[in-house]
This record gives structure tokens, C-alpha cells and sequence, in this order.
């Protein structure tokens, strides 16, 4: 019986050993390695959540009338500068499943008094029509105008696109200008002609937001390399719901091209450059210049007709060549241009046959072209025109009483068919062109071709295709006036970003 007894307690001194030595292991496994999802862990990262959104609301602002850089009416009336019979025309697009789509007064007039336009809403006048497309039209006489779009689905081929054109046959600023609107953006880039005696560059900055925001503007000139000392300073401040012109012609003065960028820090601004050139008493023309492409190796620039007077104007970070080919006849050329200026190219007169031209740079470069027509008596008219963006989907909005050609430009590598759909300014779709564009080369289109009074051009499969819109108008012609203008395509690809979240518990303490 003692041995049973004394067996007893050496198992039970045993088993408190094994579970005081099983306790420390424990203890130690628990402090050194911790469990792999404790509840309030702060040094665990739990699985990213991902997110796609797209846009929804498509903002774009449209500029007012052409008008003089200086209207004072002090001299001699025979020897003041005048704006005589300039007028406008707006047309507005907006296309997909729209929940709301209007343009309304922006700003004030010039002059500083309050405007006299009406808001307008874009409405289907047609609902057992199955194009998509609404429009309305308008005028940007007395003000400019902000056209917002609701859609309710961020899909391809929905979107919204607006241009304004403005046109005069007597005064200063006789001929026609013509624009796209333009949307929002932190930073916008823009390619200008010279800012010599008699010419004048105007940046509208317009903020359409509910907060004020400071823009910075920078200058580079054909004259040294570097960004200019502007004197006039080189930030300015825009309130919310307003705009604000900036000379760039007062700050950068003498130089035979000018690339400026403009950066916002707060919130998105639409950017757009007034320019009128006049020599003494005599128009040499007015243009909208609208932000740049982005920088790239390979330019391709439609709208351009035989007898037009064709500049290149470069901008790049360091020293290259650029060989220029004529699009549909011409003789192709090299040339050089140094880094970090301005350098203008002169292209001399387009050949018959040419419908645009494609710059190949050993360096991106940021480009545009500028195109000069002249009538009797010294009167002209220049339009500059930006590389063509190739979007799937694209579309221009047509203002009315002008006429519009569009240039197709192919960056394939075979020949491609482009389908152009024009609608009425109903919205109702009046026809559609197959246009077949040879491989890397360029085709036109008379829009009259498309079908009866088109206010709207679209197209669904550019993706290795753009276009340009060169427009002239009646009454310019009749006076037997230069006039040219251009409008770039508007892409109705969705803009998508991708929101991912991470938990980070040891955030939290």
C-alpha cells in the first residue's frame, strides 16, 4: 500500500512538471510568435479593397465673342480700332444615357456688366429616336458659357462635346475664329505664333468651382533657353465661379513663338488663349488656342489645305531633329530644334493635295502648327492647329452658319475605313460616310456629304484614326475676306481610375 502511495505522488509530481514545462512553452510561443489574426492587432495589414469609378459629370467651358485686346475709344475716330459686325454661334452635344445636360452664363462681358444670356437645357425632342444625342445651340455674344453634362453611366461613347464660333466682315478683327470648349485641368499646355508688335495673347483662366484657386503661369520664348522672368508677374489668383485674363503678350513681349504652361494648385481651371494679330489699320486674323497634346515623338496635324502658309512651332526638353512628311502631296523635310525654348519651323506654302502633315522627332516635343490665309488688300486670317488625338470614340459639336470639312488622319500602318455619323441639331442622325484613309495618310470629308444640315460629327472606331473639323463661313467669303478656323475632336472615351483601400492597423493606437 506505501509503494501504491508513494508511485501516486512521483505521477503527480511528474505530471505538475510536464504542466508547468507545457505552461512556459505556451507562454513563450505567445510572446515570441503572436498569433498570425489577433483581434486588435496593429501590425497586421488586412487585404486591399479595389475599386473602379468612373466620371460622371463632364464639365467644359466655352470663351465669348472674339473682341479687341484694347477697345478705347480715345483719338480720332478715324484711327480707333473696332470690332465692327462681330457675332457668334454655340452649338452644344451631349451624347449616351444622360441624366441632365445644360450650358449657362459664365462670368461677365468684358465690359464688366452682368450678362444677358439664358441658361439652356439640352432635351430629347425625339425619344423614339435611338441615336443618343441631344443638342442645343446657342450664342456666346455677351458671355461665356459653362456646359455641364450628367450622365448615368460612365461608358464609351457617352460623354458631351461644345464649340463656339465667332466671325466678322467689317472692323479689325475681320474673319472667323472658332473654338472646342474646353474641360477643367490642374495643368494645361499651350504652343502659341509670335508676340510681336501687333500681336496679342490673352489667357482666359476660368475657375468653375466653389473655391478660389491659385494659377501659376510659365512662359518660354524663341529667344533664350529657360522659362522668361515675366514682369508682370507669374501667379494669379481666380475666385470661385469667375475668370480672370492674364496678357501673356505684356509679359513675354518680342518673341517669335511662346510655350506656356499653366498650373493650377487647388482645383481644376479651364484654360483657353485669345489671339489677334493686326498690322496698323489692316486684320492680320484672330484665333481660340486651345491646350496642346501631350508631348510625344510622333505629331500628326490635320486641316491643312493647298496654299495655306504653314509654321511649325516646337517645344522640347533637350536638342533633336524632326523630319516633317506632307500628308496627300508636298516634299518632305528635316530639320533641327534646341532644347528647352521655342523653335519656329517655316514650311513655306502647302502643295496641292496636302490635307495635313506628320512631324517624326528623335525627342518628344510639344508642337502645333499655325496656318495663315491672305485676301485683298493685306487682310488675313491664321488658325493654329493641335496634333490630332486618336480615340475610339470621338465627336466635334458644329456651330451654326459655317461650314465644316473634316480630315481624317491614320497612324495604321494599312489602309482603314472610319465611320462618320452626323446628327441633326434635333439629334437625330441625318446619314453616315465610310471614309477610306490611306496608311499613315489623311482623307477629307465635306461634312455636306454626311447628310442635310449635320450639327454634330461622331465616330466609334478611331482608334488608330483622328480627325480635325476646318470650318469657313458664308458671309467671310462672300466679302471676299481670308477666314479659317479649326476645331480638334472631343473624345467620348470614360475617364476610369481604380480607388484601392488598404486597413492599416497600426494606425491605430
Amino acid at each position: 500500500m506505501s509503494h501504491a502511495k508513494h508511485g501516486g505522488r512521483v505521477w503527480t509530481a511528474a505530471a505538475a512538471v510536464v504542466s508547468m514545462i507545457a505552461i512556459i512553452v505556451l507562454f513563450a510561443a505567445i510572446v515570441l510568435c503572436p498569433w498570425a489574426l489577433p483581434v486588435d492587432s496593429t501590425t497586421v495589414r488586412a487585404s486591399a479593397v479595389a475599386s473602379k469609378v468612373g466620371q460622371r459629370q463632364v464639365i467644359a467651358y466655352c470663351p465669348s465673342r472674339m473682341v479687341l485686346p484694347d477697345d478705347a475709344s480715345y483719338g480720332d475716330s478715324a484711327y480707333r480700332t473696332s470690332e465692327g459686325n462681330m457675332t457668334s454661334s454655340a452649338r452644344y452635344a451631349a451624347f449616351g444615357a444622360v441624366y441632365a445636360s445644360q450650358s449657362e452664363p459664365f462670368g461677365v462681358t468684358d465690359g464688366g456688366s452682368s450678362t444677358g444670356q439664358d441658361s439652356t437645357t439640352l432635351k430629347d425632342t425625339d425619344p423614339t429616336d435611338s441615336s443618343n444625342v441631344i443638342t442645343a445651340s446657342g450664342d456666346v455674344n455677351t458671355s461665356a458659357s459653362l456646359f455641364t453634362t450628367q450622365l448615368l453611366d460612365s461608358a464609351q461613347g457617352s460623354g458631351a462635346a461644345a464649340a463656339i464660333a465667332s466671325w466678322a466682315t467689317k472692323g479689325d478683327i475681320r474673319g472667323l475664329s472658332a473654338a472646342s470648349c474646353q474641360t477643367p485641368a490642374l495643368q494645361s499646355r499651350f504652343v502659341l505664333s509670335d508676340s510681336a508688335t501687333g500681336s496679342s495673347h490673352q489667357l482666359i483662366i476660368a475657375n468653375p468651382s466653389s473655391k478660389s484657386t491659385a494659377v501659376q503661369v510659365r512662359i518660354w520664348g524663341t529667344k533664350s533657353a529657360g522659362a522668361l522672368s515675366l514682369s508682370t508677374g507669374s501667379t494669379v489668383t481666380v475666385d470661385a465661379r469667375s475668370q480672370t485674363v492674364f496678357d501673356l503678350s505684356a509679359a513675354a513681349p518680342g518673341q517669335d513663338g511662346l510655350y506656356v504652361v499653366v498650373s493650377s494648385e487647388q482645383t481644376p481651371v479651364a484654360s483657353i488663349v485669345r489671339s489677334v494679330k493686326v498690322s496698323g489699320l489692316t486684320a492680320h486674323g484672330s484665333d481660340y488656342e486651345t491646350a496642346a497634346t501631350q508631348e510625344s515623338k510622333t505629331l500628326t496635324f490635320p486641316s491643312v489645305s493647298e496654299g495655306d502658309r504653314v509654321r511649325l512651332y516646337i517645344h522640347a526638353a533637350h536638342d533633336g531633329d524632326a523630319s516633317v512628311h506632307w500628308l496627300g502631296g508636298g516634299k518632305d523635310s528635316k530639320h533641327s530644334f534646341k532644347a528647352d525654348r521655342v523653335t519656329v519651323i517655316d514650311l513655306g506654302q502647302a502643295a496641292k493635295g496636302a490635307l495635313g502633315l506628320t512631324v517624326d522627332a528623335s525627342q518628344p516635343v510639344v508642337a502645333a502648327i499655325s496656318v495663315t490665309r491672305a485676301a485683298q488688300g493685306g487682310q488675313q486670317d491664321f488658325m493654329m492647329v493641335n496634333a490630332a488625338r486618336f480615340d475610339r470614340h470621338a465627336a466635334a459639336a458644329l456651330p451654326g452658319s459655317v461650314t465644316a470639312e473634316v480630315t481624317v488622319v491614320s497612324r495604321a500602318s494599312r489602309q482603314s475605313e472610319v465611320t462618320i455619323a452626323g446628327y441633326d441639331d434635333k439629334g437625330r442622325q441625318v446619314g453616315s460616310k465610310k471614309v477610306t484613309v490611306p496608311a499613315e495618310g489623311a482623307a477629307r470629308l465635306p461634312v455636306s456629304q454626311i447628310g442635310d444640315n449635320v450639327a454634330v460629327i461622331a465616330t466609334a472606331d478611331g482608334k488608330d484614326a483622328g480627325f480635325g473639323v476646318r470650318l469657313s463661313q458664308k458671309a467671310v467669303q462672300d466679302a471676299k475676306l481670308a477666314g479659317v478656323a479649326h476645331l480638334d475632336a472631343t473624345s467620348l472615351m470614360p475617364r476610369r481610375e481604380t480607388i484601392r483601400a488598404d486597413k492599416d492597423m497600426s494606425l491605430v493606437r
